[in-house]
Protein backbone atom coordinates (compact mmCIF):
# COMPACT_ATOMS: atom_id res chain seq x y z
CA UNK A 1 0.00 0.00 0.00
CA UNK A 2 1.31 3.34 -1.37
CA UNK A 3 1.54 5.83 1.78
CA UNK A 4 0.99 9.70 1.18
CA UNK A 5 2.06 12.53 4.13
CA UNK A 6 2.02 9.38 6.41
CA UNK A 7 -1.08 8.24 5.62
CA UNK A 8 -2.09 4.62 4.72
CA UNK A 9 -4.52 1.51 4.46
CA UNK A 10 -7.60 1.78 4.92
CA UNK A 11 -7.63 5.84 5.01
CA UNK A 12 -5.76 6.02 1.97
CA UNK A 13 -8.26 3.96 0.49
CA UNK A 14 -11.20 6.29 1.47
CA UNK A 15 -9.54 9.13 0.36
CA UNK A 16 -8.74 7.94 -2.96
CA UNK A 17 -12.90 6.40 -3.09
CA UNK A 18 -13.77 10.38 -2.05
CA UNK A 19 -11.40 11.79 -4.45
CA UNK A 20 -12.90 9.63 -7.10
CA UNK A 21 -16.46 10.53 -6.41
CA UNK A 22 -15.76 14.38 -6.33
CA UNK A 23 -14.19 13.75 -9.87
CA UNK A 24 -17.06 12.10 -10.83
CA UNK A 25 -19.44 14.83 -9.23
CA UNK A 26 -17.65 17.47 -11.22
CA UNK A 27 -17.49 15.42 -14.49
CA UNK A 28 -21.61 14.88 -14.24
CA UNK A 29 -21.91 18.89 -13.57
CA UNK A 30 -20.17 19.64 -16.56
CA UNK A 31 -22.18 16.96 -18.52
CA UNK A 32 -25.66 18.46 -17.30
CA UNK A 33 -24.31 21.92 -18.20
CA UNK A 34 -23.13 21.21 -21.56
CA UNK A 35 -26.90 19.49 -21.87
CA UNK A 36 -28.63 22.40 -20.34
CA UNK A 37 -26.98 24.71 -23.09
CA UNK A 38 -27.23 22.28 -25.88
CA UNK A 39 -31.36 22.20 -25.14
CA UNK A 40 -31.57 25.95 -24.51
CA UNK A 41 -30.11 26.35 -28.41
CA UNK A 42 -32.33 23.99 -29.66
CA UNK A 43 -35.60 25.41 -28.40
CA UNK A 44 -34.47 28.99 -29.42
CA UNK A 45 -36.73 30.43 -32.37
CA UNK A 46 -35.02 30.14 -35.43
CA UNK A 47 -35.91 32.38 -38.58
CA UNK A 48 -35.35 30.22 -41.88
CA UNK A 49 -32.52 31.87 -44.16
CA UNK A 50 -35.39 32.67 -47.12
CA UNK A 51 -37.31 34.89 -45.15
CA UNK A 52 -34.59 36.91 -43.35
CA UNK A 53 -32.52 39.34 -45.27
CA UNK A 54 -32.91 40.50 -49.01
CA UNK A 55 -35.79 38.73 -50.54
CA UNK A 56 -34.24 39.48 -54.29
CA UNK A 57 -32.97 36.41 -54.82
CA UNK A 58 -36.15 34.20 -53.07
CA UNK A 59 -38.75 36.05 -54.09
CA UNK A 60 -39.03 33.79 -57.54
CA UNK A 61 -38.17 30.73 -56.09
CA UNK A 62 -40.47 27.96 -57.04
CA UNK A 63 -42.70 30.02 -59.08
CA UNK A 64 -41.27 29.00 -62.72
CA UNK A 65 -41.61 25.26 -62.52
CA UNK A 66 -42.58 23.44 -65.24
CA UNK A 67 -44.14 19.90 -64.98
CA UNK A 68 -45.52 17.73 -67.70
CA UNK A 69 -46.68 14.31 -67.77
Amino acid sequence: MAEVNGVSGPAMDYAREVYQASLSKAAQQQEAQQKLELLERATEPTTPVASSGSHTTTDNLGQNININV
